[in-house]
């Protein structure tokens, strides 16, 4: 497996967005922010990228136990899901919470980065199932 696992779906990013919001909160995570690219890329450079949003997600009860355990873990949390077009369809793509612990030298927090994981990646997969 690489950095990130990716789902495609024929919705919009709007409602792929408004999915992602309602299966997350059904998770336990809350959205922390929304980066909208496509709008700062369109307002700094004039370019048109299509929709490209960034969301930072976190599931509170998992964040604070990685806190505890590495205060410096604030550094990669929190989780990331990308949300772009390309063509006619709509990817949905997580960096990978397993992939973060490994690479930030966290591996004593593998078993709850796989517990986040399995988590987000049925969200995305409730998403891409949507139609």
């Amino acid at each position: 497996m690489g950095l990130d696992y990716t789902v495609t779906t024929a919705e919009d990013s709007k409602r792929v967005l408004d999915l992602l919001a309602e299966k997350l909160k059904q998770k336990g995570f809350g959205i922390l922010s929304k980066i909208d690219v496509q709008s700062v890329l369109k307002d700094k450079t004039g370019a048109d990228v299509g929709p490209y949003v960034i969301l930072d997600v976190c599931k509170p009860d998992s964040a604070k136990k990685a806190i505890e355990a590495h205060p410096e873990i604030g550094m990669v949390l929190p989780c990331k899901i990308l949300v772009r077009s390309e063509g006619k369809t709509t990817k949905v793509s997580l960096y990978r919470p397993t992939e973060m612990v490994v690479r930030a030298g966290f591996t004593d927090l593998a078993q709850l980065a796989r517990e986040v994981e399995q988590d987000l990646k049925s969200v995305l997969e409730g998403v891409s199932a949507t139609r």
